[in-house]
């Protein structure tokens, strides 16, 4: 059905949402990838070895955080799925990790750190970091050269911290969380640790938190999620072909994501996930389902 055709069979039925500034996301890959190209080549490899390669795949565009917004109002939070009219699109960690490359295996990171854990050279380290600035943040990781074991910690602490504000577990205040912290205690098992399972589970507390306090932003990294439902529409979900491998951020970039999501404008992402959703409601109404 057209975009425009639907438009006027939702007009004042209060079934459409209106989006605006107020219904925002704060994930930002375009940040990620500004700085990524601002890093010097030993930079960059301190970062693949961190296990963060992959997102040198990121593209500087301007994605619509109206259509990633829609994505959020599509999920279903008692089976873990967006609602398309192709059928649900399930979201969990293993997803997570195929579509932007990060470790699926091992332990997360616990929400909050726990001081009388912590080493004085380890509190003294985390307590640097309180109080400053994303701008501050970005200065300090492209300025600290990795020359030195001292300042490659630094560098990752910085750069951990960045990364989770504006991207991988972003959040809606301007300052750093107490949730970004945990990650910066021990930076020299970065890759081993589930980034994957720890965004997931960022990002489902973060649309449930947003419907139980009917805010009008959610945390966490809707962008993932707007990864898996290109892939999947594109491919399926068990898709063999090479181009479908992991990560998936290295199919969806550049040109290839900017004509698609021209693409899912024009065909209009908000028409089918709004039309998933009527046919969800008449399905509730008709059979008590």
């Amino acid at each position: 059905m057209a975009r425009k055709t639907m438009a006027k069979k939702l007009k004042g039925s209060g079934k459409k949402k209106q989006y605006n500034k107020s219904n925002r996301t704060r994930c930002s890959p375009s940040d990620v990838a500004k700085l990524h190209e601002k890093l010097s080549s030993e930079q960059k490899v301190v970062v693949r070895d961190m296990g963060f390669g992959a997102l040198e795949n990121l593209s500087i565009l301007n994605i619509s955080k109206k259509m990633m917004m829609e994505l959020v109002d599509s999920f279903n939070t008692n089976n873990n799925s967006m609602r398309t009219t192709l059928g649900r699109i399930k979201l969990d960690a293993n997803k997570i990790g195929d579509a932007l490359g990060l470790n699926a295996r091992g332990n997360t990171y616990e929400k909050k750190i726990d001081n009388k854990k912590l080493s004085d050279e380890q509190k003294a380290a985390v307590n640097s970091f309180k109080g400053v600035t994303i701008l501050s943040l970005k200065r300090m990781i492209i300025e600290t050269t990795v020359n030195s074991e001292e300042n490659t910690r630094k560098f990752k602490r910085a750069f951990i911290l960045f990364i989770q504000k504006t991207f991988l577990c972003a959040t809606n205040s301007n300052p750093l969380s107490p949730k970004h912290f945990p990650a910066i205690v021990n930076v020299d098992n970065l890759r081993q640790m589930n980034w994957a399972r720890h965004m997931c589970s960022f990002l489902l507390d973060g649309i449930a938190e947003m419907r139980r306090k009917n805010s009008k932003g959610v945390e966490g990294c809707v962008f993932a999620m707007l990864i898996i439902y290109l892939h999947e529409i594109h491919f399926g979900e068990y898709s063999e072909d090479d181009e479908a491998r992991p990560p998936w951020i290295s199919y969806w970039r550049g040109d290839k994501l900017k004509e698609r999501l021209k693409l899912e404008k024009k065909d209009s992402i908000v028409s089918k996930l709004i039309f998933a959703r009527l046919l969800h409601l008449c399905a509730v109404y008709l059979y008590n389902i």
